[in-house]
């Protein structure tokens, strides 16, 4: 599977990336890197084995590097900033991945691995007073830790998962559904570029949590407002240069357009974000 599964898994987490303060993002990467500890911890040694009966497998695909990501301070903000980040994607025996803002771990698979079904958990970043002119004499809204089960497919024209997420850290309570699909454009021995989209469809309590205006934070120019489910669409492109057998070049931009609830929101400044991301990888 390899690099279009773990990308399959990027596009179901796009959205997420629409990004906010430094300091959410440092606990992005400190998320990051603790979820996929904990869960390979958890379930790794009884997992790999019986992924590795299967057919024989690289120990080891993707790449691990770090470079400067552009993000607006928070969803909606017109602002934007950049800071040096870790750049993540990768996975062990095709059972325990990190890809950006998602890791999992792969419990079933069926024989030519075209059909996987696991556990996935990735976060969404909240945001404080100080993030925004907009969000002054709010409540700051926690970041959430969402997690649930993930069904992935694989064909040659096409990689593609749905994931149903719950808050499990009791920021918003609340449930998402994220599904996603990538498109591999070339895959070749220096490059490897691919076109992806996800819709991250959050219920009332996620959308009323993160872009609502509670009673007691609402002023003559921030009414009370309780935006419902709403939709997010993304799309983008990510792509690798390797420049030699053990390194790239790894960049990628995603605009997402936030669903019409939200972006009415008198919090959002604007409805359309984009991302971008650049830096150099090791090839594992």
């Amino acid at each position: 599977m390899g690099r279009g599964r773990n990308l399959r898994n990027q596009a179901g987490g796009a959205h997420n990336g629409a990004m906010r303060a430094a300091l959410h993002l440092r606990c992005w990467f400190r998320s990051q890197c603790l979820l996929a500890a904990a869960i390979s911890a958890a379930l790794l040694g009884v997992m790999v084995p019986a992924a590795a009966q299967m057919r024989p497998l690289a120990q080891w695909k993707g790449y691990a590097g770090g470079g400067a990501i552009t993000f607006p301070k928070y969803t909606g903000s017109r602002a934007s900033e950049t800071i040096a980040a870790p750049l993540l994607m990768f996975e062990y025996k095709e059972t325990v991945y990190v890809d950006l803002v998602r890791a999992g771990i792969r419990l079933w698979s069926n024989a030519d691995r075209s059909l996987a079904f696991g556990i996935a958990a990735e976060p969404r970043f909240g945001f404080r007073a100080a993030d925004g002119a907009r969000l002054a004499g709010m409540a700051t809204r926690r970041d959430s830790i969402e997690i649930g089960p993930n069904l992935e497919w694989e064909s040659p024209a096409l990689s593609a998962n749905v994931a149903l997420f719950r808050d499990v850290n009791g920021a918003s309570g609340g449930a998402s559904l994220r599904a996603g699909a990538y498109h591999q454009l070339i895959d070749s021995g220096r490059w490897d570029l691919g076109l992806y989209g996800a819709i991250d469809r959050a219920n009332a309590k996620v959308a009323n949590y993160y872009f609502g205006v509670r009673g007691d934070e609402a002023t003559l120019v921030r009414p009370f407002y309780q935006p419902g489910a709403t939709t997010h669409l993304t799309a983008g492109v990510s792509a690798a240069y390797r420049f030699s057998e053990r390194h790239a070049v790894l960049f990628g931009v995603q605009a997402t357009r936030l669903g019409a609830g939200a972006a009415a929101s008198p919090i959002v400044e604007v409805r359309n974000a984009a991302i971008a991301y650049a830096g150099l990888g090791w090839r594992l």
